[in-house]
């Protein structure tokens, strides 16, 4: 995996922990609906799955920077 590829991946995953934030709020407070199954699954099990994910990119990264940094 390239660092490109890595940062576009980063990216989405911030993205996607954006959408899923938007989601509960416009289901909350535009639309005026109670708290149900579906905002608790995007918020909390979504949320950890992203930013696990999130995590292991950044880790991911970092491994590849120090490899540059040793390969020079």
């Amino acid at each position: 995996m390239n660092r490109q590829t890595i940062r576009y991946a980063m990216a989405g995953c911030i993205a996607a922990l954006a959408g899923a934030v938007m989601y509960a709020m416009v289901r909350l407070f535009v639309l005026a609906q109670r708290v149900d199954a579906s905002i608790l699954v995007v918020n909390v099990i979504a949320f950890a799955g992203i930013a696990g994910l999130l995590m292991y990119l950044t880790k991911k990264d970092r491994d590849l920077e120090e490899e540059e940094l040793l390969k020079d």
